[in-house]
């Protein structure tokens, strides 16, 4: 796990200056990779840069379209060795590669690899996506690699088509759910890729200006949604996407699209007995649980005594040959206390189990450096920052999340309610539009003013769309909430349609796989797995999610929506893969999501974060006097405040 950076420029030498833009977002990244750096410059580049750089660190070639400064910071996961450092070429030095993440079937690929012919140095995972892309190509490697990554894949090898200069191509690939980042800017001379927003921004090469259409978006959903950055001329790679920057420009392509997994129903699965699906998931939930286990560093798992974590415990520990390192956060407050149930989750299986007491006033003395570890603004996170930093304090450099099990297990309530929303959706469309808009904007206006806030989120039903109506159901604040708080009119406030990768285009699309497109495009894709990656990698922690090995995730939602769907049990498919595995104390009770008793700190603490809102720049004081009064006055959902002030540490400096 790792932190990687890079610039490439077309048709002009590299210089000192691109080596010191690379070093400058490198060291904007320490936090990700505190094992050591690396840099090496390939292609055409001046003499003055040439005499900066050692010759391990330099690969000269004559007459290429395109060179490049290649970063890397190491968090050493697999072989501890030097042989591990990156950027790492192939046997000739034509192609480089700098990666971040761990590709979890390695091994077998490797000896896939060496009967082909290719010679290893050192035992990483890095090496194989290598030599994987001279024997496959990218298309082919991409589809074999199981696992999250984020890699730059510098290639100069001899065109076959024999153009007088190489036709060199720099590729940026990210993982099938986004679970590891990859940003990347266009420049006048070429394209910059890092791991990070704020590194692309620390090189000192593009402008840092906000992007408002992205500050709109994070008022609407809490998260800044893929590919939108809050920087108007930085973009986040899609997940299960690739970018090819060469001679015929820049393009984005796709090897892999959840929407094609949620509209084809696999036939053999809708066939299977119930009894063989449930052992097909369990064999499924081992395999990837093993597969994640893979770690020449101490490794461990996050236990908050909900099934999904509780899963993976029992899961791993079965596994390992030694007693699995588990670690819970616990509260004062028993409402929101699950140590109980984490404990007998942790005694069942003989675990190395310890708990963090988390304390209100230690949660908001650390603001400062949670919002330092923040990358991209989100309106959560914060109960990852302490326990992934929890995690670091008792030795462990890898932790299994449990992120991902609501979204392929059907977890959150909406997603086992889609039937009746469906019927909701066609009774409104079935209605005339003058009739919607009367109807739903009257009970918006009563309401809002009965006292709930909430109730203006009906408006977005004027147009029953399947991503209106998640809007509605996730959504933060509305439209009309957006022009008040910043101040705007009607017209600047943009549509944040279409959400998902499919959007409004395939209208043949039932609603519980456009709900779900939506839910692992914005919800999961760009905040949960944001949020872990940036607050594990502030404690150079990596955070491992088994739920998302995208051979469990396409087999389970080809499944029957019956066999995931049962009133008296949450994630019924889950529960009965795990069995006896499972304690039933963790999985008979209602759902609670890892939460901290935010609403009540806020109430003590949430003095200075008001004074803080309320002084920003670019929100209407009037409007966040309404959130924060409506807050205290128990009409509003804590997370609105939060989100403002979050934003208006963001944009400190800004002008409306």
């Amino acid at each position: 796990m790792c932190g990687i950076a890079g610039i490439l420029r077309h048709r002009q030498p590299m210089t000192s200056d691109d080596l010191t833009a690379v070093r400058q977002m490198l060291a904007a990244q320490v936090h990700r990779g505190p094992d050591g750096e690396g840099i090496v410059a390939v292609g055409e580049m001046s003499d003055e840069l040439a005499e900066l750089l050692p010759t391990t660190s330099r690969v000269s070639l004559a007459h290429v379209y395109s060179s490049v400064v290649l970063g890397h910071r190491r968090l050493a996961i697999i072989d501890l060795s030097d042989a591990g450092r990156q950027p790492l070429p192939n046997e000739d030095g034509t192609v480089w590669l700098t990666y971040n993440g761990e590709i979890y079937n390695c091994r077998a690929l490797r000896a896939d690899l060496v009967r082909a012919g290719h010679r290893f140095t050192s035992h990483t995972d890095s090496e194989v996506i290598v030599h994987g892309y001279e024997e496959w190509g990218i298309e082919g490697l991409l589809a074999r690699l199981r696992g999250m990554f984020a890699f730059a894949l510098y290639d100069a090898r001899t065109d076959r088509r024999k153009s007088p200069a190489r036709a060199t191509r720099l590729i940026l690939a990210r993982d099938r759910f986004g679970i590891k980042p990859l940003y990347y800017s266009h420049y006048a001379e070429g394209l910059l890729f890092a791991s990070e927003v704020r590194a692309l921004l620390a090189a000192g090469v593009i402008s840092d200006e906000t992007d408002p259409h992205a500050l709109m978006r994070f008022l609407q959903l809490g998260s800044v949604p893929v590919p939108l950055t809050t920087a108007k001329y930085v973009r986040a790679l899609p997940a299960g996407q690739y970018l090819v920057a060469d001679h015929e420009g820049t393009r984005l392509c796709s090897y892999w699209r959840l929407s094609e997994v949620l509209t084809r129903a696999s036939a053999p699965s809708v066939c299977q007995p119930e009894a063989v699906v449930i052992d097909t998931t369990r064999a499924l939930l081992d395999e990837a649980v093993g597969s994640h286990l893979l770690s020449d560093v101490p490794l461990g798992a996050f236990l908050s005594g909900g099934v999904d974590s509780s899963s993976l415990v029992a899961l791993a520990a079965r596994q390992r040959p030694t007693p699995l390192a588990t670690l819970s956060v616990s509260f004062s407050e028993a409402a929101y206390d699950e140590s109980p149930y984490a404990q007998r989750v942790a005694a069942q299986y003989h675990t190395i189990h310890r708990e963090l007491l988390l304390h209100s006033t230690e949660c908001f003395s650390a603001l400062p450096d949670i919002m330092d570890a923040m990358d991209q603004p989100s309106a959560d996170g914060v109960n990852t920052y302490f326990v992934a930093k929890a995690a670091k304090q008792i030795g462990l450099t890898v932790a299994l999340s449990g992120i991902g099990g609501d979204e392929v297990f059907l977890g959150y309530d909406h997603l086992k309610r889609t039937p009746s929303w469906g019927r909701v959706l066609a009774m409104l469309r079935q209605l005339p539009r003058r009739v919607r808009y009367t109807v739903l904007s009257t009970g918006a206006r009563v309401g809002v003013s009965l006292g709930q806030a909430r109730a203006e989120k009906l408006r977005y039903l004027i147009t029953p769309s399947d991503e209106h109506l998640y809007l509605l159901l996730r959504g933060l604040f509305t439209c009309r909430q957006i022009q008040d708080l910043l101040g705007i009119g009607e017209g600047e406030v943009t549509d944040i349609t279409p959400l998902s990768p499919l959007g409004n285009s395939d209208t043949t699309q039932s609603l519980d796989a456009a709900l779900a497109l939506c839910e692992f495009h914005v919800y999961l894709q760009s905040q949960l797995l944001k949020d872990a990656d940036c607050m594990g990698m502030a404690h150079g922690l990596e955070i491992r999610v088994p739920f998302l090995d995208h051979h469990l995730v396409e087999y389970v939602l080809g499944l029957p929506l019956t066999l995931k769907r049962c009133r008296s049990m949450n994630k019924p498919l889950l529960v009965r893969a795990l069995g006896e595995a499972l304690p039933r104390s963790v999985w008979d009770r209602p759902k609670r999501g890892f939460t901290f008793p935010f609403a009540h700190w806020l109430r003590q603490h949430g003095e200075e974060l008001q004074v803080c809102t309320k002084g920003s720049q670019i929100f209407a004081k009037r409007a966040v006097e309404n959130v924060w009064h409506a807050f205290y006055a128990g009409r509003l959902h804590w997370s609105r405040p939060w989100a403002l002030f979050v934003l208006s540490h963001f944009t400190r400096g800004l002008t409306p």
